[in-house]
């Protein structure tokens, strides 16, 4: 009871920095002492249990009774008060024995000054302007101050009191100047600079804001947002107070300039939530393009008047922007036109005002010097249509254009590296000459007047507290996604999403039979294959799909021309690779089956065959033949040569096209995925072979036929085996006549005889054995398979076919 009595008189005496912290809204300012606390820990007690302890019991309790553990360990500040050790440690212990000195004694019982920059923000105190002792704070501060050092060594004779702080929960008092471990030790008190400037400006208000000095630091939320129906925004203060910024009525366009490291970005932000804090949606829509990447705008997207954040202008996305803004334009144009008006301002709540604000523009228009006239004819003719541009980099003079610069009469200027830039931008060489210390220090130009200002900093709870959703008419577009999901596409039918950014729209696609036969050209892993099972996946009839497979892609090109022959239900034909079949085919299969496929491109959407081709590049022997797509897709290309040489515009290759992205009539295209567990029709790969009707072999090993002939489990063998014996011209059911191409060459009659009645397998001969031995140049179909073999049925087809064993094989 003793202990918690004297504590709380403790407290009373010296509250600490977070009373101080408080003491700006609260009635008591300005009752206090110059005693300060440093921080909580033991102290002395004045409680005493006389006697002497007989045991240890009783010493233990008079070693408690006389310590009185967290309690404020209090001096008199303004006697000289050295705090040492880390510089962030020992300035926020500091910066709280300033915060209490300025809560408890007025201007007129105390002058305070600061001794270095870490200090500037005791400008915004009514104490740099009292009359009381002065007390100086800082590095330079002599004993009569609050001096801060390295360690306890640099202190200089003359401070009441030495602190050395270790950690942010550990101090001690020194005894006496370099003597370190037998004083006080106590958990600090300390304050950061953010929390001690926030203080400093509710006490400048308190006090009626005598002050005449430039906020050294300016939060955001303190800032009242400015109204009306233009675009006027509070986001900077002067020496007076707040400065109002209507990029109407000032503009209607914006430069800004900055070095690095000023705070460029902290004015965009700032200058954007104060547009958007007093207005809907409806009113104002603001377009981001940040060329660094996004990083500084990225938090803004969560208001809902942002229309856009545009961060990648790499390849095809500088043309995708120019013709998105375009036709903002056009649109406008329109819609003033229908109103017959020639402002925005004569047809209000019509069109929002559009605020386009571009971070590097410098940088930008280096990199893609299309856009300067487009941004020239914007700065032109923005003001009638709503459209304000804050055109924001780091060198302008000699990037921006004297067109586009002449109609940007508000200028902004932090911080430059030369007094040439600063001219270029304020027309004086003032921004050159702001201090590099005062981060958002900036100068802004409103007519022929020059204000120097410091820009407030908006923290992420501002951004927070305007953020939603709102249904706003969207300029820009977000590219089209890198994976499209089938499920993300309204309708069935459709394959993928188009961008339009001339329209400011997206179109689905639908690669139906009207666009077919249908060409898709794509690199490896550029989506070939999804994009042709997609395909098949919405056909709402007969497909067959081929992959490289030469087997496959013969037949089922056979089984194409044969619909084309004679039309039955639609057929839709998908080869895949068709370059890489080509190569797998003998001279002679080329010839045959690329003349099938020109067949079924010329003549088979008249007898429903749709077909679709793809392939990783054309070869010359297919060219003309290719020619006869009606319709080319170009999926991911190795090269921009290679991509115009299919048909594609140079400034369409994207060499970052990922996987299922193309270009379809000109325009940027996004294809779904198939379903994975799709399962496209092939066509049979051979025909089984049998000697259960008899069977004729034709073989160049006599070994492997005879194998063969065991393996069908032939009940008799014929075997010429070279001799002069005549061969059968019939067989039973299960007996198998075998013989080389010569035996059979010595026996074309009884050969004719048993094709007539039994199939004749040739077993790994040439196709010239099969052309001699048949009398016959019937196109051989390709033998790709492991086991397969060419069959010749009794009515004179060579099929492909495959023996058993051998397939097992």
């Amino acid at each position: 009871e003793v202990h918690g009595a004297e504590r709380a008189e403790r407290v009373a005496a010296a509250a600490g920095a977070a009373a101080a912290l408080a003491a700006a809204e609260r009635p008591d300012l300005w009752q206090g002492t110059r005693t300060v606390r440093l921080g909580l820990g033991a102290v002395a007690s004045a409680a005493v249990v006389p006697g002497e302890a007989a045991d240890a019991a009783e010493a233990d309790l008079q070693r408690v009774a006389g310590v009185l553990e967290d309690a404020p360990l209090a001096v008199d500040a303004t006697l000289g008060v050295a705090v040492c050790g880390p510089a962030l440690l020992a300035t926020a212990l500091a910066r709280a024995l300033v915060v209490q000195l300025a809560a408890q004694l007025a201007p007129g019982d105390l002058t305070m000054r600061g001794s270095d920059p870490e200090w500037d923000w005791l400008e915004l105190l009514p104490h740099t302007r009292g009359t009381g002792p002065e007390l100086v704070v800082g590095a330079g501060a002599g004993s009569a101050g609050i001096a801060v050092f390295r360690s306890g060594e640099d202190v200089p004779p003359g401070f009441a009191t030495v602190v050395e702080v270790h950690d942010i929960d550990k101090a001690v008092v020194l005894v006496g100047r370099g003597e370190r471990p037998d004083g006080d030790r106590f958990a600090p008190e300390l304050v950061s600079r953010t929390a001690a400037v926030e203080f400093a400006q509710r006490l400048e208000r308190r006090t009626g804001g005598t002050a005449r000095t430039i906020p050294v630091e300016l939060a955001w939320a303190d800032l009242a947002p400015a109204l009306g129906s233009t675009l006027a925004a509070t986001f900077a203060a002067d020496a007076s107070g707040p400065v109002a910024v209507d990029l109407v009525e000032h503009g209607p366009h914006a430069i800004v300039a900055g070095a690095t490291g000023s705070g460029k970005s902290e004015l965009l932000i700032s200058w954007v939530l104060g547009m958007v804090a007093s207005r809907a949606p409806a009113e104002v829509n603001i377009l981001l393009v940040d060329f660094k990447g996004g990083t500084a705008f990225r938090p803004l997207a969560a208001l809902p008047h942002v229309v856009g954040l545009i961060t990648d202008l790499a390849g095809p996305e500088a043309d995708r922007a120019l013709r998105s803004l375009s036709a903002e334009v056009r649109r406008r144009e329109c819609i003033l036109a229908e109103h017959v008006a020639r402002d925005i301002a004569d047809i209000p709540g019509v069109l929002p005002r559009l605020v386009v604000v571009v971070d590097e523009f410098a940088a930008l228009l280096e990199a893609h010097e299309a856009l300067g006239p487009l941004f020239t004819d914007i700065a032109a003719r923005g003001r009638a249509l709503g459209i304000h541009l804050v055109l924001a980099t780091q060198r302008p003079a000699g990037v921006v254009r004297d067109a586009l610069a002449a109609n940007c009469a508000l200028r902004l200027s932090l911080r430059v590296h030369s007094a040439a830039d600063s001219r270029w931008v304020i027309g004086a060489d003032a921004a050159a000459a702001l201090p590099a210390d005062r981060r958002g220090r900036a100068v802004i130009r409103l007519g022929e007047e020059l204000r120097e200002v410091q820009i407030a900093r908006a923290a992420a709870a501002d951004i927070a507290a305007l953020a939603g959703d709102a249904e706003v008419w969207r300029p820009w577009l977000d590219p089209l996604p890198a994976v499209l999901d089938a499920a993300e596409l309204t309708d069935p039918a459709a394959v993928g999403l188009l961008d339009a950014p001339d329209e400011q729209r997206r179109d689905l696609v639908v690669l139906d039979r009207d666009t077919m036969p249908l060409l898709v050209l794509g690199g490896q892993r550029s989506g070939k294959t999804s994009l042709l099972r997609a395909i098949a996946e919405r056909h709402p009839g007969e497909a067959l799909y081929a992959d490289g497979d030469p087997e496959r892609a013969w037949d089922a090109l056979e089984t194409a021309v044969r619909r084309c022959d004679e039309p039955g239900q639609p057929l839709l034909l998908l080869v895949d690779d068709v370059d890489a079949v080509l190569g797998r085919l003998t001279d002679e299969q080329q010839l045959v089956w690329t003349d099938r496929l020109g067949r079924v491109l010329r003549d088979g959407t008249g007898a429903g065959v749709h077909a679709v081709v793809a392939a990783q590049r054309i070869p010359a022997a297919l060219r003309s033949t290719l020619a006869l797509a009606r319709e080319t897709v170009l999926l991911r290309l190795p090269s921009r040569q290679e991509h115009v040489f299919a048909g594609g515009a140079p400034e369409t290759f994207d060499e970052r096209m990922p996987p299922g992205g193309g270009v379809w009539r000109s325009r940027r295209v996004q294809f779904a995925a198939p379903a994975a567990d799709q399962e496209v029709p092939r066509p049979a790969r051979a025909e089984p072979v049998t000697a259960s009707g008899g069977l004729v072999i034709v073989a160049r090993s006599g070994a492997r036929a005879r194998a063969a002939a065991e393996t069908l489990g032939a009940r008799e063998v014929v075997d010429l085996g070279g001799g002069d014996g005549d061969a059968p011209s019939a067989l039973a059911a299960h007996a198998v006549a075998i013989g080389d191409p010569d035996a059979w060459l010595r026996h074309l009659v009884p050969l004719q005889a048993l094709r007539q009645r039994h199939p004749v397998v040739f077993l790994g001969c040439e196709a010239a054995d099969v052309r001699q031995v048949l009398r016959s140049r019937v196109a051989l179909p390709p033998l790709a398979g492991t086991g397969r073999c060419w069959v010749a049925l009794p009515g004179g087809a060579v099929v492909r076919g495959a023996l058993p064993a051998m397939s097992a094989r």
